[in-house]
């Protein structure tokens, strides 16, 4: 488990586990609110995704919220088969993102969130108090992907995305369990991914099947996890690849620590990562 757990990535800086702000305003014209979930993983391993979510919603026209003290949204819980805890925090959940706008898109940018959070109205079907609320909520939220491929985005986002954007190419696509089967959000990341100019995308073998992450199967069967992985990285040394794109917090934490244990020198970078690149040149 130590040889394992060496590879993971380290935990940031406290300055880069800032929370985001309550409002990231819209870049130039307002068209409308976005609410972000910051979640509970992705703040403390990769607040630097939910920055780059942030500004990237903002310049196509967005003004972003978030949902201040906000928990965790259940998933880890339901995942694993602790239905009493998700139930709460999907109470939580919907409470506290109604407080902020009650109307307005909930996009997500971690995958295993995003597909669990679109199941509030199964999660929560025997309560009658709850059951319409949560349907309502779930029939809001979002992939980030999905929000970023809307047309007005699209529209903002043409011309605007740069050539320089110090991408290493050939770029990969690998899709999160949670987002191709759990959600079946497939062709907008790489829909994005060939937005971006001068961004050569590569497609990789099995690249909708299991990176071994599932939840926290990582964590409780870290070796079991590897062998999972292991094809894969194959797959990806096939492609020729100097950049993975993914999605997914765990999927994230999987490829980096694969990757390093391999000595492959390829960067793991989530969709937003990109597109936050490609804007600022």
């Amino acid at each position: 488990r130590g040889e394992v757990l060496r590879h993971m990535p380290r935990v940031p800086s406290a300055r880069d586990r800032r929370p985001l702000p309550g409002v990231t305003p819209a870049t130039g014209e307002r068209r409308g609110t976005a609410l972000v979930l910051e979640g509970c993983v992705m703040p403390e391993l990769f607040g630097r995704v939910n920055r780059a979510v942030a500004s990237t919603l903002a310049a196509t026209g967005l003004e972003v919220r978030t949902a201040r003290n906000h928990v965790c949204c259940g998933a880890l819980h339901a995942h694993n088969g602790e239905l009493a805890g998700a139930e709460d925090l999907a109470r939580s959940t919907i409470e506290r993102f109604d407080a902020v706008d009650p109307d307005a898109r909930i996009v997500v940018d971690s995958a295993g969130c995003g597909a669990h959070m679109r199941e509030y109205d199964r999660l929560l079907a025997n309560d009658p108090e709850w059951r319409d609320r949560a349907a309502a909520f779930s029939r809001r939220v979002v992939d980030y992907s999905e929000e970023m491929s809307r047309p007005d985005a699209i529209e903002r986002l043409r011309g605007a995305l740069s050539e320089r954007h110090g991408i290493a190419g050939p770029v990969t696509w690998d899709d999160p369990c949670h987002l191709c089967h759990g959600q079946g959000v497939t062709q907008q990341p790489r829909a994005l991914l060939d937005l971006v100019p001068g961004l050569e995308r590569v497609d990789m073998q099995a690249a909708d099947s299991c990176c071994g992450s599932a939840g926290i199967y990582s964590v409780l069967r870290p070796h079991d996890s590897l062998a999972v992985l292991e094809p894969k990285l194959d797959h990806l040394a096939a492609t020729g690849a100097r950049t993975l794109v993914t999605a997914n917090p765990g999927c994230h934490q999987q490829w980096q620590s694969g990757i390093g244990r391999a000595g492959a020198g390829v960067e793991v970078l989530h969709l937003a990562e990109v597109l936050e690149r490609a804007l600022e040149g």
